[in-house]
This record gives structure tokens, sequence and C-alpha cells, in this order.
């Protein structure tokens, strides 16, 4: 059985940020991450993309720091060596599953359980846990690293990195098409075919993610925050922001500082 210690869903640290457990956690450590991160592995720097992930082990170093702003999933827990060895997940190594939302929804459905009061909890979140590996262990056996898609998958994920972290930039169809040498009609095919999201949508819940952050400062000013997330109208931004997260953004800010 899986027994989960904590987890916790798209949680914020500050910028810049370090983890830093030279003797690791004493659970095992799996880690979703939404920005990219400078890694220490095997006494390597790595530097990874937005979307990668890591399971650590009880007792390897852990030692990750954010590039810039630091946004991640996890789960602490604990169970055999067996049980995590079944799912053929790289262990104490970076990689890149590639259906990112379906993860995000059982990391979302975790922590929902590890707050509740149900009865049968620890069995639901063992369930959830399993789940999310046998997701995670389908999507890395997947062959989007073939011959056939190698190139161009990677080329996506460059363009995805910059459309994400440079969301308020006035993103043109025609200018993303030329990054990856595509047609509007293969470019729609093969973003969705690798993200299973539209590239507008993507785009648009990366700008209602940077809102967000930003409308925590009580000193924010809507326009501003609009300007800066790529709404070059408030009164846009603000429709948008309420159909995403069900509050104005002023209800938003409020919530926050309470």
């Amino acid at each position: 059985m899986f027994l989960l210690d904590y987890c916790d869903y798209s949680c914020h640290n500050p910028n810049h940020d370090r983890i830093y457990r030279p003797n690791g956690l004493g659970f095992y450590l799996f880690l979703r991450f939404y920005k990219p991160m400078r890694l220490v592995l095997n006494d390597k720097i790595v530097i990874t993309k937005a979307g990668a992930c890591i399971l650590y082990t009880p007792t390897a170093p852990q030692d990750y720091e954010a590039i810039q702003e630091f946004q991640n999933s996890y789960v602490h827990f604990s169970t055999t060596k067996e049980q995590v060895e079944l799912y053929e997940i790289p262990l104490n190594k970076v990689f890149y599953p590639y259906h990112l939302e379906k993860m995000d929804e059982l990391f979302q459905q975790l922590q929902s359980e590890f707050l509740s009061p149900s009865k049968l909890k620890n069995e639901m979140m063992d369930a959830l846990l399993r789940h999310l590996f046998v997701e995670c262990s389908r999507q890395l056996d997947q062959p989007l690293e073939s011959k056939e898609f190698g190139v161009l998958y990677h080329s996506f994920l460059k363009l995805r990195l910059e459309l994400i972290t440079q969301c308020e930039k006035d993103w043109k169809v025609s200018e993303l098409c030329k990054m990856v040498h595509l047609e509007k009609s293969q470019f729609y095919t093969y973003y969705e075919k690798f993200f299973f999201i539209s590239p507008k949508a993507d785009l648009l819940n990366a700008r209602m993610n940077k809102a967000k952050q930003l409308l925590k400062n009580k000193a924010s000013i809507i326009q501003i925050v609009a300007e800066s997330c790529g709404f070059f109208s408030a009164s846009h931004f603000s429709r948008q922001f309420k159909r995403s997260t069900g509050f104005t953004p002023k209800e938003y800010r409020e919530k926050q500082l309470l």
C-alpha cells in the first residue's frame, strides 16, 4: 500500500527558492515542476524545462532551485521498493510526461482527499496515487521520441516554453507557425496532439496563473496586472479572470489577503 505523508497541488515558493536535503526526505518524493528548475543530480547541474518530473527515493540527496518562479505539485509517500518498481518510473532522474493536464487533475484530487475527513481516506489516496503512477508510466511508454516525432516534439516543447514564460506577449499564430515551420492547420493539429490543449487555451491558462500571482500583492493595480498578463483592456481581463476563477480580480485579491 502507498501511505501518503503530505501533498500539495500547484503551490508556489518564493522566487529563486532552493530546496536542499543532502540526506533525502525519508519518504519517496514525486515532484512535478511547472517552471524551469536547476537540479543537482550525481554532482552534475541539470537545467529542466517546464513540465519536468522526478521521483526521489527516500535517502537520495535533493537539491533543486527555481531559476525564477517556483511552482510545483508534489507528494510524499512511503511504500516498498517492489511496489515502486512495478511502474517502471525512472528514479532520481528527470523525465517529461506529455499529458500533464491529466496528471494535474490527479494531483488536485489527491490534495482534496488529503484535506478531507472522509471515510476510507487512506484507501482512496492509495488508489489515486497508483492511478497517478499508472498514468505516468503509460505516458513514458508512448513513442513520442520516435524518429517520426522526436525533432518536431522538441521544437514544440521549446515553443510552448516561450509561449508560457512570455505569456504577456501579443503572440500571433503566424509567428508560432513560423517557429516550427508548419502551416496553420498542421500547427494546431500537432499542438493538441502533443499537449492535449489548444495553444489559445494554453496561453490563457498561463496568463491567468500569472495574474493570480500578481494579485497577491495588495498594492496591485488591476489595469497594470491586465497589461502585465497580455490584456490591453482591464474589462476584458476581468471577464476572462472571472470566467476562469469564479471571482473578479478585485474579489480574488481580497480573498488572498484575508
